[in-house]
């Protein structure tokens, strides 16, 4: 089993005493022993406690119900009740990382107490705690960043046969990689092969290669993807995609400023890393789409909510091996350098003390970007393009994920690149820029972007930035996402990408939903001029009955009518998602000096590496890096090399 150090848990670095009764070592009673239920308001909706007490003790806590984020949940839900009947307290620490959660919790134990009668004022005193000692640990190679990434890297690492330790700064594990939409683009799955192609995708394939290359590698790309075509077009098959057609959509999608070699890697080995989390018991829906921004038809999407299903894999396998040890609410403070190589992480616990971590073979930097702060942000991205990245732009981030390792990185000698390239996603929700509401219908067939003059503005099936872009230049820079009964179906089984039903959605009045029955009922709740609604849909269809490559924005894929009643509508709102910048790396995952050697001892992958996604990130993209670059990452550093 693997070993788990750090305060989650009453781990190793669990340090609370407890003296009395109660928290401050005077009675908190007496109660009237029994069971109490309360419910309080969470991050996402209602959450329900039960609470069991003695006359003088709490006994049992436990959450009921919660709607609250998948994959985060699980950890407050755990560790808080498990905190409060070991400390006798009200006041013990929230996870790190997930604070609202937490404290949604202390409050409804708070009312199950007030119920039972309870000196409440004396449950809220903080309990007393020892200071903790400094300490030192060693292993073949230690991963800083628990994310999709480092535990790709963790798994690829164990399987080699290395010792590893993982530390992550907050209280759970999945970083981003959590809250991601949980899409993974593939090329030549036997799903997409039974696909029947489009005369628009067609198109796109043919104005890609039509472009004047700009260098050789580029030509390379070119003439391999027109082989391919023409030797599809002979076959009598009815789709075609590959894994160079897929490298240089993603290359020409970022503006050609990725790393064309470093991108063919990850499209050549997505299949094989797909296969490699599904012998993990990984599982994804059994049909392709094209994700949102993904400019294809190659997305997987996974069955579990988000990125759930990910992290549930590379746990489920962790759990299992010896030569792991992950040491939570631990923050990296800096590489430890020694004659020019990478030997190890200097780092803080949660209680202040140090903790070194020696590693033999090698470092891994998996710590993500820079999206959510505000500060970085600014400083490297704010531009032209994006001229306000300060702190009135919501982000989509999780909270932990501030860009430290970039830094780490640079300071002992590799390059960085890309810095000043990030992506803002399109279809947040307006409040807190989470993305796990969204009601997704299986591809962007299935929805329009209407702005509140109730007209479209911008092709569905676009880049993310140049939707984002036209959304900011819209009346109050937003867009509700409109479905129809042909893609939204029946809302008692329709779902979010958190897995909610709309039904529950609409009758707990969560992010804004609304459900009518006419295009008039949408136009009016929306307060859009209705033959402004009404011609936009209209226009839309007549281009899907035209069967044309192209409509009048762009958008090619018209292969499902939006038409009728019930209509659906929420919210969206763009939000800082993704930085593209980052530290160099070769297809080994050694981080680059700027010359091009090698940083000794030290490796990157994920977010915190600027190569693959250029200038606009393709969505669906984003877990196949970090689960191609995080296995490679591992197994490099794994064997020393």
């Amino acid at each position: 089993m693997k070993k788990t150090l750090g305060v989650l848990g009453a781990l190793l670095l669990a340090l609370v005493i407890m003296t009395g009764c109660g928290s401050s070592g005077k009675a908190t009673g007496p109660m009237k022993a029994g069971t109490y239920q309360a419910t309080v308001p969470g991050m996402h909706g209602p959450l329900s406690v039960e609470v069991t007490v003695g006359a003088n003790a709490i006994s049992a806590v436990k959450v009921t119900a919660n709607v609250e984020t998948p994959g985060l949940n699980e950890w407050p839900v755990k560790f808080i009740p498990e905190r409060i009947v070991k400390e006798q307290s009200l006041a013990v620490d929230v996870v790190t990382g997930v604070s609202i959660t937490s404290r949604a919790i202390i409050n409804g134990v708070e009312k199950c107490l007030d119920q039972a009668g309870a000196n409440v004022a004396a449950f809220k005193k903080a309990p007393k705690k020892t200071k903790a000692k400094d300490e030192s640990l060693s292993a073949d190679v230690v991963i800083v960043g628990g994310g999709g990434a480092g535990l790709s890297a963790a798994v690829a690492a164990t399987e080699a046969g290395a010792n590893v330790i993982l530390i992550e700064k907050t209280g759970f594990l999945g970083g981003n990689s959590i809250v991601a939409g949980g899409i993974y683009n593939v090329a030549n799955t036997e799903l997409q092969n039974a696909l029947k192609g489009t005369a628009g995708e067609d198109k796109l394939v043919a104005d890609a290669l039509a472009e004047t290359p700009i260098n050789e590698e580029h030509r390379a790309m070119q003439e391999k993807v027109r082989v391919e075509f023409a030797a599809y077009k002979q076959s009598g098959k009815t789709f075609y995609d590959s894994p160079a057609w897929h490298a240089l959509q993603t290359w020409n999608g970022g503006d050609k400023l990725g790393y064309l070699s470093i991108i063919a890697k990850m499209t050549s080995t997505a299949l094989p890393s797909k296969e490699w989390l599904e012998s993990m018991g990984m599982k994804f829906l059994p049909k392709v789409t094209q994700g949102a921004g993904s400019l294809y038809p190659r997305t997987l999407t996974a069955e579990l909510p988000n990125g759930v299903g990910y992290i549930k894999a590379f746990r489920d396998t962790l759990e299992g091996r010896s030569n792991y040890t992950q040491i939570m609410e631990t923050t990296a403070k800096g590489l430890i350098v020694e004659g020019g190589r990478v030997v190890g992480v200097n780092a803080e616990g949660r209680d202040g003390h140090k903790v070194t971590l020696r590693a033999k073979n090698g470092v891994i930097l998996v710590t993500g970007g820079f999206a959510g702060n505000v500060k970085l942000r600014q400083e490297y991205c704010e531009g032209e393009k994006w001229p306000d990245l300060g702190p009135s732009l919501i982000t989509s981030n999780v909270s932990g994920v501030t860009g430290d390792g970039i830094f780490f990185a640079r300071d002992a000698g590799a390059q960085l690149v890309n810095m000043d390239q990030i992506q803002l996603l399109h279809v947040c929700n307006p409040i807190t820029g989470a993305t796990g509401d969204i009601a997704a219908p299986s591809s962007v067939a299935g929805y329009l972007f209407i702005n509140k003059d109730g007209k479209r503005f911008v092709r569905e099936d676009g880049r993310r930035d140049e939707i984002s872009i036209a959304i900011i230049a819209q009346p109050d820079s937003m867009m509700y996402m409109v479905q129809s009964s042909e893609s939204m179906g029946d809302p008692a089984v329709a779902q979010t990408l958190d897995k909610r039903t709309v039904a529950y959605m609409l009758e707990n009045k969560i992010s804004d939903y609304i459900k009518v029955d006419t295009l008039e009922d949408l136009a009016k709740t929306l307060g859009m001029p209705v033959d402004n609604l009404v011609k936009t849909i209209a226009d839309y269809n007549a281009a899907v009955d035209a069967h044309k490559t192209a409509d009048e924005f762009g958008r090619v894929v018209l292969s499902r009518k939006i038409a009728t009643g019930p209509w659906y509508a929420f919210p969206r709102k763009p939000a800082s998602h993704h930085t593209m910048g980052g530290v160099l790396i070769d297809e080994d995952g050694h981080a680059l000096k700027a010359d091009g050697s090698k940083v000794d001892g030290l490796y990157c992958a994920g977010e915190i590496t600027g190569v693959v996604h250029g200038g606009n990130r393709l969505g669906g993209n984003a877990i196949v890096d970090f689960t191609v670059f995080g296995r490679i990452a591992g197994a490099s550093a794994a064997a020393g090399k």
